[in-house]
């Protein structure tokens, strides 16, 4: 009897150790899973954003959105349809940098449009979109997809473009034209393909399409063979974190919304999971100097004049997308702020999500090199 009570003693404990060993193994892989998808997530995330920054301002040869160089002969857009900013930026309330900012679990999204998100330049209008609090959000207007050559503008009534068919304009798509000392945004209200063996669309700027063109409107950029203009889409594209569905429960990302066939912010698009808060910094050129440097980095709420914005620095809280990734909460510095829940740090994480930090600064091409 003694030696199988000796026996089941060893036997436990030795099933106890085995448990251990298991259960902390198993801790040890959900911890590592976390944080190999949350690094993923991180670098995409900042990937993604500096590629889209960087382009800011783009006007094809012409460079940078400045000055009267500009000609909008849009007929009324909606208000938030500003492509002359370049970039546009608005701060959370509340979350400049070194001030306590928990956040907190199931936290619903608000209106872009109350009072959570302000700008120091009085003219920006942001589109109705929800956000989640906290979080700043940021515009991004410029160039893309391929250019082509305009052989022909004639400025009749509707103004009619002959273009290279490879720029791969649509119907209601909105346009930049530039002869590289003026700009020109448009709306193509119709496309069709010339016959072989030409290789050009005629694109007629009418007052058709919604908003469309407004009558009468001349085209300021000039073209002809030995200096010819540039054609290429236009796109603005809003980043900002937000919810699946809007539903507070689950986990926040990061979401866009480009520029739709009437000049709105098109349907959300969820980029990447796990982006818990965006931070946005703007490097300004104060004194406009020659060598094109930043002289300060400001939130949004205190640039005047987002002309000056050369840089932008963002910084990306990510966090695991599963609760219970760790045993314990997890302290974390963000945007110059401990939260471990000493003294006068922030608090500590309620949840055992694992978080880290991506920050980077992106320069503004076009401006960066004072183009």
């Amino acid at each position: 009897m003694i030696e199988l009570l000796i026996s089941m003693v060893l036997g436990l404990t030795l099933a106890t150790g085995v448990v251990q060993v298991y259960v902390g193994s198993n801790t040890t892989e959900r911890d590592r899973e976390a944080r190999q998808q949350m690094q993923e997530n991180g670098r995409f995330a900042l990937n993604f954003l500096s590629q889209e920054i960087r382009m800011a301002g783009y006007l094809g040869c012409l460079g940078s959105m400045q000055g009267t160089s500009v000609n909008n002969t849009l007929n009324g857009p909606p208000a938030t349809f500003q492509p002359q900013f370049g970039v546009q930026g608005w701060e959370a309330t509340g979350t400049n940098p070194g001030v306590i900012n928990n956040s907190a679990n199931n936290v619903a999204v608000a209106g872009s449009t109350t009072g959570e998100w302000t700008t120091g330049d009085g003219n920006f209008q942001i589109p109705n979109i929800s956000a989640v609090p906290n979080s700043d959000i940021i515009r991004i207007w410029n160039a893309s997809g391929t250019s082509g050559t305009v052989t022909a503008i004639n400025q009749g009534s509707p103004p009619v473009i002959q273009a290279q068919a490879a720029a791969g304009i649509a119907a209601n798509d909105f346009l930049i034209i530039s002869d590289c000392e003026q700009a020109d945004f448009v709306q193509a209200c119709t496309v069709t393909t010339d016959a072989a063996p030409a290789t050009t669309s005629t694109i007629t700027l009418a007052t058709t399409c919604d908003p469309g063109n407004d009558a009468g409107a001349p085209i300021t950029s000039q073209t002809d063979p030995a200096d010819p203009a540039e054609i290429v889409k236009l796109e603005g594209t809003m980043f900002y974190v937000g919810k699946r569905d809007n539903t507070a429960t689950n986990s926040p990302s990061l979401f866009r919304r480009q520029l739709s066939a009437t000049g709105t912010a098109d349907a959300a698009e969820e980029l990447i999971e796990g982006v818990e808060s965006m931070q946005i910094l703007y490097g300004i050129n104060l004194d406009q100097d020659v060598r094109n440097t930043v002289d300060a980095y400001l939130p949004a709420n205190l640039v005047v004049d987002f002309g000056k914005v050369i840089s932008v620095r963002i910084s990306l809280l990510m966090q695991s997308v599963e609760n219970g990734s760790v045993p314990l909460p997890q302290a974390y510095v963000f945007d110059g702020v401990t939260y471990d829940g000493v003294g006068a740090n922030g608090d500590l994480p309620s949840d055992t999500r694992v978080r880290r930090i991506f920050v980077n600064t992106i320069s503004l091409r076009n401006r960066a090199l004072g183009v």
